[in-house]
């Protein structure tokens, strides 16, 4: 009878670390974690008055998802006479001429630009053409943190191994999924995926010392505390961002690494990160459970000693 208390006393406490381990983990503020730099960056201009993109947006996004890690898609909406357009589409554009004359547009890594009606051949095409002419991939890793208090982003992203940073830049976008009013979908579209609501450009400045931090921007619509830091293994960079009644799991953060020369600019590596399940990095919550089946287990090995 007393080695039966003792292993039914051993069991209850088990029960206890493991459900007081899980409020705490669940007090943990959520975080995140991607590394990558190999995905092709498509930039898609679209507008919710374009009838050509009311056959393309419904399944552009299961497009690009399909497609895993070697494609990132950003959606551009018209900055002019768009409820989703803004001054990010103006920026991205302007190094295109003409490029507002027709929608829907897609440039792959800056470059090999389609325009009108596509299918998904067209973007598979374009695709394997830029994946075929990319030199080499920027390592990037995107690090993200969500604040105790559930209202901002804090964002670290590291550029490394990389040999050559001259006449380069950092462009961050923030995407979200966002549903408009039926009464603004002149195309008959509510639902728009990957749209940006944020946009961050820094060039990467190749004179700055070992420890040294910068935060000077080129152009910057959301992101707040910037700073830029030279480390041994290339450039660090911290920045946050302020929530605005979004859902995490709609959000989702591109980075990537781009090289301007003569006004042209070409990709050198991109990076997604979802705030979804999907991409989550929470060590208490991964831990726990592995521990306690390992407790567990233990214990039913070794229960005649108990019992």
């Amino acid at each position: 009878m007393v080695r039966n208390s003792s292993f039914c006393g051993i069991a209850v406490l088990l029960l206890l670390v493991m459900t007081s381990s899980n409020i705490i983990a669940e007090d943990e503020p959520n975080n995140w974690y991607v590394e990558g730099g190999n995905s092709v960056l498509m930039e898609q201009y679209t507008a919710t008055w374009c009838d050509v993109c009311a056959t393309i947006d419904p399944w552009i996004s299961d497009f690009a998802d399909d497609r895993g890690s070697r494609l990132v898609r950003i959606a551009l909406h018209d900055p002019i006479a768009d409820p989703l357009g803004n001054s990010i589409s103006s920026e991205r554009l302007s190094i295109h001429p003409n490029s507002m004359e027709l929608a829907p547009s897609f440039w792959f890594d800056s470059n090999n630009e389609i325009k009108g009606t596509v299918s998904p051949v067209d973007l598979d095409r374009a695709l394997l053409n830029s994946e075929g002419v990319r030199d080499s991939d920027t390592i990037i890793s995107i690090s993200g943190v969500e604040s105790l208090n559930r209202k901002s982003m804090n964002l670290m992203i590291n550029l490394f191994n990389v040999e050559n940073f001259s006449n380069s830049q950092v462009s961050i976008f923030l995407l979200a999924e966002i549903t408009i009013d039926k009464s603004q979908a002149t195309n008959g579209i509510t639902n728009h995926e990957d749209v940006s609501i944020g946009y961050l450009n820094m060039e990467i400045d190749t004179n700055l010392s070992l420890g040294e931090v910068t935060s000077e921007t080129i152009f910057n619509s959301r992101f707040t505390n910037i700073s830029m830091m030279k480390n041994s293994e290339g450039f660090e960079i911290n920045l946050d961002f302020l929530l605005e009644n979004e859902n995490l799991e709609d959000i989702s953060i591109v980075v990537a690494h781009e090289k301007i020369i003569d006004n042209q600019r070409s990709t050198l590596g991109a990076v997604l990160l979802t705030l979804d399940d999907s991409q989550k990095s929470n060590g208490i919550s991964l831990f726990l459970p592995l521990f306690a089946i390992s407790i567990v287990s233990t214990v039913i090995l070794f229960k005649d000693r108990f019992l």
